[in-house]
């Protein structure tokens, strides 16, 4: 995978983003046409999309992974349904415990940790076998720009810190689609910190927001006044490197790989003689920890946290209320 090219934050345009422009138009052509062509199958089993309209880095997975656990204890019984990206794995797959990031994707990994999870490139199958597994409801990770699945609910998750970038379209700039679709069609939007005034008079008035933030484990407060070498393969690694930093951590070199990098053992060799050089410490995601070679994660140590939402009451209400109606329709 690729690191998203910097000029894709920026809040103003550049030569490049000015350059790709064209090709951005074609990207929204060719968006427009697949949902035109496009026909969504409906499950049985109601479907909670966690999207967003940036291609990545804004928090899906934790999300996701917050809202399962919040449907666990509730009393439902969800799935998670991943594309397993950046995994080999093509068909419908149950992620099991012998799984490599290399094989299902890391995100599908971490899922797995807190429900059943199952991978492959046709979700509605997906869906399908989770419902044979006993499953009452569905989070979907990601597809929120997929036309071929019909969603109950749709949510889009915003990180504060990088918002929508230089808001432009993919090659120009790192969303998926124009802004004012994505909001158009969402149905509640989470956002991870703040969000400038701008971004809050762009969502329709009668979208919900629930407001969150990410919490670092208290055990990783250790970290403050510590020497750190810190590298991330994630879609935006200066949130990690920032959290560190919020931490009290002393930043001696950040390392940033491509996003979803599966380390070999010369990448920990490289890193551990850069950490002894430095006299530091190596810390990294526990998205990049699972991709880590097992031999090797005594080394590591990660920042570990978890979501926590504002208004978790009305959120679980909503969610709530979206699986019985479901339910209760069939």
């Amino acid at each position: 995978m690729l690191k998203a090219p910097k000029f894709w934050y920026l809040k103003k345009d550049t030569y490049l983003s000015s350059s790709l422009f064209p090709l951005s138009l074609l990207f929204r052509l060719g968006t427009k046409l697949r949902s035109l062509f496009s026909k969504e199958k409906q499950s049985e089993l109601p479907i909670i999309c966690i999207g967003n309209i940036v291609v990545g880095g804004a928090g899906k997975t934790p999300v996701s992974l917050k809202i399962g656990q919040m449907l666990i204890e509730a009393g439902y019984s969800p799935h998670f349904v991943s594309k397993g990206y950046a995994g080999l794995e093509k068909n419908n797959t149950l992620i099991e415990s012998w799984h490599s990031p290399k094989r299902v994707g890391d995100e599908s990994i971490l899922l797995a940790e807190v429900a059943p999870t199952w991978v492959g490139v046709d979700r509605n199958r997906s869906f399908n076998l989770a419902k044979d597994k006993g499953a009452d409801c569905i989070v979907m990770d990601d597809g929120f720009q997929n036309p071929t699945i019909k969603k109950d609910f749709s949510i889009i998750v915003i990180n504060g810190e990088q918002e929508f970038g230089n808001k432009r379209v993919i090659p120009s700039g790192p969303l998926r689609e124009s802004i004012n679709r994505g909001l158009t069609r969402t149905n509640l939007i989470i956002v991870i910190g703040k969000i400038s005034n701008e971004i809050k008079e762009k969502i329709p008035s009668h979208i919900p927001i629930i407001y969150s933030s990410f919490a670092i484990n208290n055990e990783n407060k250790t970290f403050k006044g510590q020497k750190i070498l810190a590298f991330a393969g994630i879609a935006y690694p200066e949130k990690f490197f920032n959290s560190l930093r919020d931490q009290g951590a002393k930043l001696v070199k950040e390392i940033i790989y491509p996003d979803h990098h599966i380390y070999d053992e010369n990448d920990l060799l490289n890193l551990a003689e850069i950490a002894n050089k430095t006299q530091s410490i190596l810390v990294t995601t526990k998205k990049d920890f699972v991709r880590i070679p097992k031999s090797y994660r005594s080394l590591v140590n990660t920042l570990e946290g978890k979501i926590e939402f504002e208004d978790e009451n009305l959120l679980l209400e909503i969610l709530s209320n979206v699986v019985e109606n479901k339910i209760n329709a069939i």
